[in-house]
């Protein structure tokens, strides 16, 4: 995928316990299940610029030039522009009715063009630009007043500043903001989700970018170990987070506890807090990732069919959860817990002591409680039988290897 890093290489280490794979929770080596969903989401994205319409925006002229590339040998060019999460977020977005066309694609056309670099036809974006987000060069140029338009042709692309001189996209003087991890996603200090600040946690108030007063250095250093401890374990899991994570957004620092975020329409943004924890930091990434690739899959089948109108109780908390958000937690930290497993049989040093041992026990029993109520209430679609078939299989192979240990915990511990 086209808006990732460089690097998406991740270290194999052979373990004891032979873990069967699950749909869209581990991959079996090879799996391009997650590549296909983000084809066609692609595909959804492009429909979705095909069919928009907002006054006085040249949208019919950028629907032909769209097609007739869709329809040349450069379609996989399109297709992983539009991947671009500078690109889908706003766009998706609209096609959930959150947002205003012209909001949308004030941001979304230009990181688009900006993407594909140059094009056999020249095509002028003639609407304001306030920013462009070039996440191939790790850039946000932002320009007040707005820019006249964005011309993109076969030499690449260039803007009309306000005053009338023509500004080459290759050329423009910003300083990054999108900073490449060593193993693949990017470190953004800028973003252009227009729903970060939409927020469901009852301890958050958005995702505003927030180094937490730590420096960049230490964000991007911890991802990296953190991201390093997945490969070392998960190694498949790890080079699918390729397919399914491409930038980390900064929301904090916590000592006490980490939260993180991400949304249906912002597939392959992760919004968390830095932790001083580093097997935190992993889980989070996995448990994000995994509420990724759900996020994506869900744009194309419901997975359950009563995710959202049948609610379970919770014996920690007083309110109700729907189905669709214990299934959610659940899809989250199997995998979490296979992370536990292997790193155990490691001798990870993150695995050795009681705080290791307790979390384990607390997320397999959270799993179990989780499943099981799925088991009773859950009616899922053909595609939600084979997601929940590979979580059990995934569950009850690592059940098996656990020690004894008895926990309470329910799938509220996981949120």
């Amino acid at each position: 995928m086209g808006a990732v890093g460089d690097s998406c290489e991740s270290s194999v280490i052979a373990v004891t316990t032979e873990l069967p794979p699950g749909f869209l929770t581990l991959p079996a080596d090879g799996d391009r299940s997650v590549a296909q969903l983000e084809r066609k989401l692609s595909l959804l994205v492009l429909e979705t610029l095909l069919t928009v319409r907002a006054p006085g925006l040249p949208l019919a002229r950028l629907a032909a030039f769209l097609t007739q590339i869709a329809r040349s040998t450069h379609k996989n060019a399109l297709l992983a522009a539009l991947a671009n999460a500078d690109v889908r977020t706003p766009l998706l977005a609209l096609r959930s009715g959150l947002v205003r066309p012209e909001v949308a694609l004030a941001d979304a056309v230009p990181a688009l063009l900006a993407a594909l670099g140059k094009a056999e036809d020249s095509f002028l974006w003639d609407a304001p630009v306030s920013r462009l987000f070039d996440a191939r060069r790790h850039r946000v140029t932002r320009f007040d007043p707005p820019a006249q338009g964005l011309l993109l042709n076969a030499s690449g692309a260039e803007l009309r500043s306000a005053d009338g001189r023509l500004l080459d996209v290759s050329q423009l003087d910003a300083e990054p903001e999108l900073f490449p991890l060593a193993s693949g996603p990017l470190f953004a200090l800028a973003d252009d989700n227009p729903l970060s600040m939409m927020e469901e946690h009852p301890e958050k108030s958005g995702n505003a970018i927030d180094l937490g007063g730590r420096p960049r250095q230490e964000w991007t250093e911890t991802l990296d170990d953190a991201l390093g401890v997945i490969a070392t374990a998960l190694p498949a899991l790890s080079s699918e987070l390729c397919e399914s994570v491409q930038r980390f957004v900064p929301v904090g620092y916590h000592a006490e506890r980490h939260l993180s975020a991400s949304y249906r329409e912002a597939p392959g943004i992760v919004y968390l807090t830095l932790h001083p924890s580093l097997l935190t930091m992993a889980e989070a990434i996995v448990h994000e990732s995994q509420h990724g690739k759900l996020n994506v899959l869900r744009w194309f089948d419901p997975v359950l069919q009563n995710g959202d109108s049948a609610w379970s109780a919770s014996p920690v908390r007083p309110d109700l959860r729907p189905l669709w958000g214990v299934l959610l937690a659940v899809h989250a930290f199997v995998p979490v817990a296979a992370l536990h497993l292997v790193l155990a049989e490691q001798d990870h040093p993150l695995s050795r002591g009681e705080p290791f041992a307790r979390r384990r026990a607390e997320v397999l029993s959270a799993n179990e409680h989780g499943l099981s109520t799925l088991r009773k209430l859950g009616e899922p679609t053909p595609v939600g039988k084979k997601v929940l078939t590979g979580l059990e299989e995934i569950h009850a192979a690592v059940s098996a290897q656990a020690p004894s240990r008895q926990s309470d915990a329910t799938v509220s511990a996981l949120g």
